[in-house]
């Protein structure tokens, strides 16, 4: 057991120094030989196979738009749609699809190749989040890896959902969370017209937001420190642009979603 522990203590210091150096290069960050896949989904699977590795929304959602459905979530010719409908349905007059993972990852290398949808006033996201879970350590929190809004913009976030206050004035409820966007346009143009592969290296320290490889962003992980489902959702909100009737029809497309962590 004591060799196991000096081996394991070795490859983790191999893979901070390997972010580290990402962190002061500034190149861009390869999953290199020292991360092993632990989980993915392909989607390359009839639909009804989706359920056994996701779970579904099926109500309404009070802070958007829409209301989100199991049946606006389809799994066709290896890619994952989450298709946005104009519909009157849970009271909203719009539908969508968010899904989230039932099993639960702590720590790794987390990427998702996705298109966004079309129109504006979109949000695609990918993201993690510790829903109804108490930590064991850290706080309640949510990484957005990726809001995506059309045409070209990606915005990360973070979110600590433990430290609430309410403000005496307004009776509204606040909590600490820092926002950073990108816009991609000039190198990328429209980002629902290709795929692109947008990602985390979560560790103990650091959060490291990435798109197609290249480092966006880092942060100090002061309390993200529990075990979290992965979501990937769509949502129909006005601060993602204008809501018009263009959204009617457009899916976020999924190519692939993996789980990378430290051999």
């Amino acid at each position: 057991m004591a060799f196991c522990s000096i081996i394991n203590s070795l490859l983790l210091i191999s893979f901070l120094t390997t972010i580290q150096k990402d962190l002061k290069t500034n190149e861009k960050f390869i999953v290199e030989p020292q991360w092993q896949l632990v989980w993915n989904d392909e989607f390359d699977y009839p639909d009804i196979e989706l359920d056994k590795q996701w779970n579904s929304q099926n109500g309404p959602s009070g802070h958007i738009l829409c209301s989100r459905w199991r049946e606006n979530v389809i799994v066709k010719d290896g890619f994952l749609f989450l298709k946005n409908k104009k519909e009157n349905r849970g009271g909203q007059d719009w539908t969508s699809g968010s899904i989230w993972t039932k099993e639960l990852f702590f720590y790794g290398r987390f990427e998702c190749r996705y298109k966004y949808a079309g129109a504006t006033g979109t949000n695609n996201s990918f993201w993690i989040m510790t829903t109804g879970i108490v930590p064991d350590s850290g706080k309640k929190f949510e990484i957005d890896i990726n809001e995506g809004h059309y045409p070209s913009e990606m915005n990360t976030n973070l979110h600590n959902w433990t430290d609430i206050t309410v403000d005496p004035l307004t009776g509204k409820q606040k909590h600490h969370s820092e926002h950073k966007s990108f816009d991609l346009s000039s190198t990328y143009g429209d980002l629902s017209s290709e795929f692109h592969t947008y990602g985390l290296t979560w560790t103990k320290d650091s959060l490291i937001f990435s798109f197609d490889g290249k480092i966006m962003r880092r942060m100090k992980n002061e309390f993200c420190h529990s075990p979290a489902p992965v979501y990937l959702s769509e949502a129909i909100i006005n601060w993602a642009g204008e809501v018009t009737d263009s959204i009617d029809g457009t899916s976020m497309v999924v190519d692939w979603v993996r789980v990378y962590q430290p051999k």
